[in-house]
């Protein structure tokens, strides 16, 4: 896996961040990001691996999964992150947050931030576990 600090290509393994990103969101997963970010945003991307992953994720206090769920929450509250909530539906998934759990996260969420914002996210969530053939979720348990 490979990195761009914006002066050209490094081992990603170098840097702290990405190693915890791996474990995370998986090695493909982590590179899908980087590379979408491409020639323009690699910077970036080593920016938000090495802060998200790198600093908040290796503190103490909570686990990837208590993070996780927040991030999902942030990010239904935010709205307009239609993209970067689906990328935390796939990590939420891969550490065993089960569908019923995610819908009742963005179920909360509504009451603080607006249930237009969470009926977004459950939209999106909608397609993603569609496309991973796991509707209906009323058959999944929290």
């Amino acid at each position: 896996m490979t990195s761009s600090d914006g002066g050209g290509e490094r081992p990603a393994d170098t840097l702290p961040g990405y190693r915890t990103a791996q474990d995370v969101a998986g090695e493909e997963a982590v590179q899908r990001f980087v590379d979408a970010l491409g020639p323009v945003g690699g910077h970036i991307a080593d920016l938000v691996i090495e802060v998200v992953f790198g600093k908040l994720h290796g503190r103490p206090g909570m686990s990837h999964t208590e993070r996780e769920i927040i991030t999902l929450a942030v990010l239904a509250a935010l709205g307009g992150a239609e993209e970067q909530l689906t990328m935390h539906l796939r990590i939420s998934h891969r550490l065993g947050i089960s569908p019923a759990k995610v819908i009742e996260v963005f179920a909360h969420t509504g009451a603080y931030a607006g249930f237009p914002r969470a009926l977004n996210a459950v939209e999106t969530a909608k397609r993603f576990y569609g496309d991973l053939g796991m509707l209906p979720l009323e058959q999944q348990q929290h």
